[in-house]
């Protein structure tokens, strides 16, 4: 870790020479990812269509951890990547006349891989402001009593805004929008 650090310093003071950090990793946690959107409309699907005799309680959402990389060929543009993990449970249980039978623990875990853009519209020392794009794949993971499924689908990532402030290499920022790393989003970013 410590030979990591002192790498990323070096690599930074380089960087630095030409006016901004070409180089940033950052990781946070967001709310509300697409994922958990999807999963409580299938939800809502399967009770309609099986006229309420499947319910689900203690629903449990763990959100979205991410972590990115994004690199600066100038100032306005960064090219990278996102890679997120959320996970969703809930007991799941079946009402036949009138007697209610548990059928276990339903446990989704999401993985995701975008390839994204960051537009850095407000640059200064201290602070600034942004707007990040990514589309990729999530592999969904399902794992219910003894059966394991999984499937891939299509995900994305519009932050129309983010706001960083702190040093100007380590900074605290949140995002607003909309995607699988959440309508909300907080973390820490490392510039270098």
């Amino acid at each position: 870790m410590m030979v990591a650090v002192a790498l990323m310093t070096a690599m930074g003071m380089q960087a630095q020479s030409d006016g901004f950090s070409r180089h940033e990793v950052a990781v946070s946690y967001g709310a509300c990812s697409n994922s958990q959107w999807i999963n409580i409309l299938e939800e809502v699907t399967v009770v309609g269509f099986t006229f309420g005799t499947t319910k689900y309680e203690n629903e449990k959402y763990f959100g979205t951890l991410s972590a990115e990389y994004f690199y600066h060929p100038n100032a306005l543009l960064g090219v990278g990547g996102i890679l997120a993990y959320g996970q969703n449970k809930q007991d799941v249980y079946h009402e036949t006349g009138g007697t209610t039978t548990s059928e276990g623990e339903l446990s989704q875990s999401y993985f995701t891989l975008m390839p994204a853009v960051k537009l850095d519209w407000l640059r200064t020392k201290n602070f600034g402001m942004y707007s990040k794009f990514a589309v990729g794949a999530t592999l969904r993971k399902e794992k219910w009593g003894d059966k394991d499924d999984s499937a891939m689908h299509f995900n994305w990532q519009a932050s129309l805004l983010g706001i960083e402030a702190g040093s100007q290499n380590i900074r605290a920022f949140v995002e607003l929008g909309c995607g699988e790393q959440g309508v909300a989003l907080a973390g820490l970013r490392y510039k270098f």
